[in-house]
């Protein structure tokens, strides 16, 4: 059973369970049986400011840059600024028209939703409704009467009285953001994979890991050091979350092709055989002008009613010859990768790429420093851009 707000009626609550939503804090979200949560009514998530200026064709994207020149593995999240929940840019279009050509071939190859995040999907759906045509009042307009959300740079319609809206789809199709909604297990407290909608991830697909917990998830995964490092923190970080303190977190890779939806370096996505599909059959890179900088810009919050934990994931990816061109950021970068450790040179495909781009972003970055740029500007970014 998932979080028993909507699973359970009130006889069915044992007298030793609360009666009122417990203050957020980490020790008292401890203290909840495992896969209980009493519905919040009382939060309203903060009403944003529009976005200042913000246009659908110059608003240019965050630059992130989520490297140091040390690599260490550790969860690496931040408080997230609430009016800054989902980042929209002048890829919007881009974005949106490739999720909509990939959910007609593809279809629920995509989206997943189990009958214990259903509440959860519709509440995400409504907390971005309450949300983008505030913060993006010249693309979105949401009749809260009528329940109808329009698109207004496409004219798309959405009518969440039609019975075959499907919450999930419809979020996924508003933002840049993949979706994932993941939920408490009565049985261990760990969180699985119930509902999401992944249209751009590149390098997995909702298919292989619907309903996963979070260890599986991971471990399937091959991710460096999770049993040891990440794993425990994760766990205990998903438990303790609280409603009012949502987190964002950074991550990167290299990708040898220039697809953003699915990596075709490392096999076909329509491949089931995992054998077929990983670093393992990729071929060599031969030119940097094929090597990508991908990277994820992550949110995390506890959805109030249902106490289901949302993510979005919106992915960014720019060709290694353009992120080059920054100041500092070939040296750091080559410092940041030269220092993964073995096994996340595997996990990572460093074998892949490294003879065509280590040597490229030394080049690069001896070519900046010798035209005095270390005593020009010193490098004054701060993580994560």
């Amino acid at each position: 059973m998932s979080l028993a707000y909507y699973t359970k009626t009130k006889d069915q609550r044992s007298n030793s369970k609360p009666t009122k939503p417990l203050k957020s804090s980490p020790s008292k979200m401890d203290q909840r049986p495992f896969g209980y949560w009493e519905p919040n009514f009382t939060f309203k998530t903060p009403t944003p400011p529009p976005f200042p200026n913000w246009s659908l064709t110059e608003t240019k994207p965050i630059p992130y840059r989520a490297f140091k020149h040390k690599y260490t593995i550790t969860m690496g999240i931040r408080n997230m600024d609430w009016h800054s929940w989902i980042e929209l840019d002048n890829q919007w279009k881009y974005y949106h028209d490739l999720k909509l050509k990939r959910l007609a071939t593809k279809g629920d190859d995509l989206y997943k939703t189990s009958p214990k995040a259903v509440a959860a999907s519709w509440e995400f759906l409504h907390e971005l409704l309450d949300y983008l045509p505030v913060r993006y009042p010249s693309l979105f307009h949401y009749d809260q009467e009528k329940r109808v959300v329009k698109i207004l740079a496409t004219g798309e319609v959405y009518d969440l009285n039609d019975h075959n809206c499907d919450p999930i789809v419809t979020a996924a199709k508003l933002i840049q953001d993949d979706i994932a909604i993941m939920v408490e297990n009565e049985d261990d407290g760990q969180y699985s994979l119930e509902s999401g909608c992944i249209t751009l991830a590149g390098f997995w697909k909702i298919k292989d890991k619907f309903q996963m917990k979070l260890d599986q998830i991971h471990t399937s995964g091959d991710v460096p050091k999770y049993k040891t490092h990440l794993g425990p923190a994760m766990n205990k970080f998903f438990r303790r979350l609280t409603v009012e303190t949502p987190v964002v977190r950074n991550n990167y890779f290299i990708q040898t092709d220039n697809h953003l939806d699915w990596s075709s370096s490392i096999g076909s996505e329509d491949d089931d055989d995992e054998v077929n599909v990983g670093w393992n059959t990729a071929p060599d890179a031969t030119d940097v002008n094929n090597l990508f900088f991908r990277s994820e810009r992550q949110s995390l919050r506890r959805l109030p009613k249902t106490g289901a934990v949302a993510f979005t994931v919106r992915t960014y990816f720019i060709p290694i010859v353009e992120l080059c061109k920054e100041p500092h950021v070939p040296r750091r970068l080559l410092n940041g990768i030269t220092s993964w450790d073995e096994d996340v040179n595997e996990y990572r495909g460093f074998y892949k790429f490294k003879d065509v781009l280590l040597p490229y972003l030394e080049k690069m970055a001896e070519e900046q420093e010798a035209n005095g740029l270390l005593n020009q500007m010193v490098e004054q970014n701060v993580y994560p851009y």
